[in-house]
């Protein structure tokens, strides 16, 4: 604790840091998409691009200095990075060479460390070790504390009963069923589905019952909004076969209002499309399935049975 000086390298002030926890993997700093997404801040595509190579939003987040939800709504497209401190903290968070975000070269560009192909994952203890070690070897600088966050969290979510990434992806579910908001509907449906295609992982691995019920009634919600978007589109057929997903979703869930909405909502295709009987046997099958308490849900299937 006597000299707390920032380490420094073999070349002058260039600050040797150990690999971030949030490194992006090579691949990623040679792909077109991405390093034109970089060179206008479009960091929308930056953080999707960067999760899609399994550098979690939690990652993006304690490595960058910002908070979950936020990392997950910019991905979205639903907030945006302005400030450039924050632009420098997402460089070297991500370890993103400065020049591709048009920033000076930053501290740690130039060290002996070159970066990891994939960001660690904490398999393989020897790894972490040598990551742990070196972040604490440097100082409690920034990446250490995100090396030492990332640990704890880790563990802390290994005791927890859901995935840390539920919680975005049913605050997402959520934010969809608020319409467009002034967005194409096709640039909609492109998020909406890749969303919803983050849930299988969670699904195929162990889950508590409680947690697997939210991953489906969130993959039921989520399925609902995309054959709606997709009717609006107007792929019918395609439709179909969304509300198909998410009324098995929605039943797996256990969730009865949900699955009634997801067949109402069905309904009402059919009744603006022609299709009165299947859209009277689905809308009476919404009114049963929501029962007789005050829900959204209910009241919905009923307007749709007394329209069928």
């Amino acid at each position: 604790m006597g000299d707390e000086s920032s380490p420094q390298g073999s070349r002058g002030d260039t600050v040797d840091l150990p690999p971030s926890p949030a490194q992006l993997p090579r691949r990623l700093l040679s792909d077109p998409a991405f390093l034109r997404a970089l060179k206008v801040r479009d960091f929308s595509v930056v953080f999707s691009m960067a999760n899609g190579a399994r550098v979690s939003f939690n990652r993006i987040a304690e490595a960058c200095g910002m908070k979950a939800e936020r990392v997950s709504k910019v991905a979205r497209g639903d907030a945006a990075v302005t400030g450039f401190e924050t632009v420098e903290r997402i460089a070297d968070g991500l370890r993103i060479p400065g020049v591709l975000l048009g920033l000076a070269e930053r501290p740690w560009e130039d060290t002996a460390i070159a970066p990891s192909p994939e960001p660690s994952d904490g398999d393989d203890p020897m790894k972490r070790r040598e990551l742990l070690r070196g972040a604490l070897a440097a100082g409690l600088t920034g990446s250490a504390l995100a090396a030492l966050t990332d640990t704890r969290t880790s563990f802390d979510q290994t005791l927890a009963a859901a995935p840390a990434d539920l919680s975005d992806l049913e605050a997402a579910a959520e934010s969809y069923g608020y319409g467009y908001h002034g967005q194409a509907p096709a640039r909609v449906l492109a998020d909406l589905v890749t969303d919803f295609a983050d849930i299988r992982p969670l699904l195929d691995l162990p889950q508590p019952v409680a947690t697997r019920l939210r991953l489906c009634r969130t993959a039921g919600q989520m399925a609902g909004m995309t054959a709606i978007v997709l009717h609006d589109l107007g792929s019918r057929r395609e439709a179909r076969a969304w509300f198909a997903t998410a009324a098995h979703a929605a039943g797996e869930s256990g969730d009865r209002q949900l699955h009634a909405w997801v067949m109402a909502r069905e309904a009402m295709v059919g009744l603006n499309y022609g299709s009165p009987k299947a859209a009277a046997v689905l809308a009476e099958q919404a009114r049963r399935t929501a029962g007789t308490a005050p829900t959204a849900a209910a009241t919905l299937a009923a307007a749709v049975a007394a329209r069928a």
